[in-house]
């Protein structure tokens, strides 16, 4: 009884802190990566633990036959995980109310779990003739390593092979394993326990094999048609079909948009005039640093650059280069001898890479206010790619809309000026070349020029580029009516993405707050 308890006691960790993994990547997907998607799950998690062992102590004191208690909770608590598959896709949306039912899903799965922490406790110290004390502590201890590598295992290695949908039945079903191992280790008398738990076994076994398309069907419900879903330990990336609308398929990282997959300028659905206004401020960009791969037609348009002959490519997730693949105007990317494509952070790989130096610095930054964004954005970051930038050096980045984006900027390089939403920075003046538009001539895209002819005509693209006046940063935020006032963002103030970040918990205020700023 003892052996068994310490082995539940694990599983039950193993499972329990697996799950809430698998919650947080459901509901930050459904919420767009904002930074309060945590804490919903863990408050959650956390009602749910509690309320369990509340409930756990009462079955322990009116429950005789412990291994028959455990058993029952097992098979509920698996029967509860196959039920979440079914009905999330529902409740994983910014509707209040629906928000509401999904925290208490959490709660409730969280909970059944959670009631079985008493019960391996009390079988632990039933067990023990004597030194009660050390037989608690081994289970505790048997609780907290499963906990501990609960999380390690499934965020780094089970997302990383199956999808999330396959991971949430495999959990289901390793409860209903768990609770016919329980049945097989003790004497236990609930012999009407033995069918059901066979056959939910079995049942789990199968949904595990051919899960619901929870993702798809989140995606799909505005009526898109959606063309590839690809996930792993990073995230989940997708594209949505234009459906034979200019413009390209759309992709998104965890669910949030990611540029467009063209290069047309004619269109310019993706904005890269950004991109190439690069290149009419700098006199000769030879080495160039691209911080975010995404679906390439940002490094396709820059690999097009006249003098260009060296480009660095920082991603983090391996998966857009499947997705690159995919599409063949893009896939000659992953075979450009010039290109060299690195799976890595990107604050990593520059603190890896010291001695490297670049002319050009250019990261299309996802939205400031989501998770994690602060790393990007900071001043310690701006001061971190300061130094990898030669003489003349420019660093670009998409600060989708933040003043103290721009602000940021200010306190760390001499010379910003605004074009759209971007911030171009340097410790050298910025103007344009005097040659720019024949810089622009001379830009390609595969053995085409980038610009036709028309593109040069008054009020167009190439004319607007290589004209139009660049606004300072100075100048921008003087203009700004912003309240509170912008500020630097650093490391340690998260100032992104909990000062200005998007919507308070489940979006219950979402009416009277501004509408989200499009990326492009």
């Amino acid at each position: 009884m003892k052996a068994l308890s310490i082995f539940l006691s694990f599983c039950v960790g193993f499972l329990s802190l697996s799950q809430e993994i698998l919650w947080v990547r459901l509901v930050s997907f459904s919420q767009h990566g904002r930074p309060q998607a945590f804490s919903i799950v863990l408050t959650a998690f956390l009602i749910g633990i509690a309320l369990g062992a509340i409930a756990g102590k009462r079955i322990c004191q009116r429950e005789p036959d412990l291994p028959r208690a455990a058993t029952r909770l097992l098979l509920q608590a698996a029967a509860l995980d196959l039920l979440c598959l079914y009905i999330a896709s529902a409740a994983l949306t910014y509707a209040p109310f629906q928000l509401m039912g999904l925290f208490g899903l959490i709660a409730m799965s969280a909970m059944f779990k959670g009631m079985l922490f008493p019960l391996v406790h009390h079988m632990g110290s039933q067990a023990a003739t004597e030194r009660v004390g050390r037989s608690v502590s081994h289970v505790y201890m048997a609780n907290v390593l499963g906990a501990a590598l609960g999380p390690l295992m499934t965020g780094f290695v089970l997302l990383d092979r199956v999808s999330v949908e396959r991971s949430f039945a495999l959990i289901a079903c390793a409860g209903a394993v768990l609770a016919l191992i329980t049945l097989l280790a003790t004497r236990s008398r609930a012999k009407k326990w033995w069918i059901p738990a066979v056959l939910f076994c079995g049942l789990t076994a199968y949904v595990a094999s051919a899960p619901p398309p929870v993702i798809h069907d989140l995606l799909a419900a505005d009526g898109s048609t959606i063309k590839h879903i690809i996930q792993n330990k990073h995230g989940i990336i997708h594209v949505k079909s234009s459906d034979g609308e200019p413009g390209g398929d759309v992709t998104y990282g965890n669910n949030m948009y990611d540029g467009k997959i063209s290069t047309d300028l004619h269109i310019n659905s993706n904005r890269l005039d950004r991109a190439y206004l690069m290149a009419v401020m700098h006199p000769k960009p030879k080495r160039v640093l691209v911080i975010g791969l995404s679906s390439g037609a940002w490094t396709r348009v820059i690999a097009g650059l006249p003098d260009v002959a060296h480009i660095d490519v920082i991603e983090i997730n391996p998966a857009y280069l499947e997705l690159i693949g995919r599409y063949e105007a893009f896939s000659g990317l992953l075979k450009d001898p010039r290109i060299n494509i690195h799976i890595d952070d990107g604050r990593r790989w520059l603190r890896a890479h010291p001695q490297a130096r670049y002319d050009l610095v250019f990261m299309n930054s996802t939205f400031h206010w989501r998770a994690y964004m602060t790393l990007l954005l900071s001043g310690e970051f701006m001061q971190q790619v300061s130094g990898h930038l030669n003489t003349g050096g420019i660093f670009a980045m998409n600060t989708t809309g933040s003043a103290d984006v721009f602000f940021t900027a200010q306190q760390n390089f001499k010379h910003v000026v605004r074009y759209s939403n971007f911030a171009y920075m340097s410790q050298m003046p910025l103007q344009k070349r005097a040659d720019a538009e024949q810089v622009l001539r001379q830009a390609r895209l595969g053995s085409l020029p980038a610009f036709s002819a028309e593109l040069f005509n008054e009020k167009s693209l190439g004319h607007r580029l290589t004209h139009d006046r660049l606004e300072s940063a100075a100048e921008f935020l003087a203009n700004e009516a912003r309240n509170p006032a912008p500020a630097a963002i650093h490391d340690q103030n998260l100032l992104t993405e909990f000062r200005h970040g998007r919507q308070p918990l489940f979006g219950l205020l979402e009416n009277w707050l501004p509408a989200t700023p499009h990326k492009d």
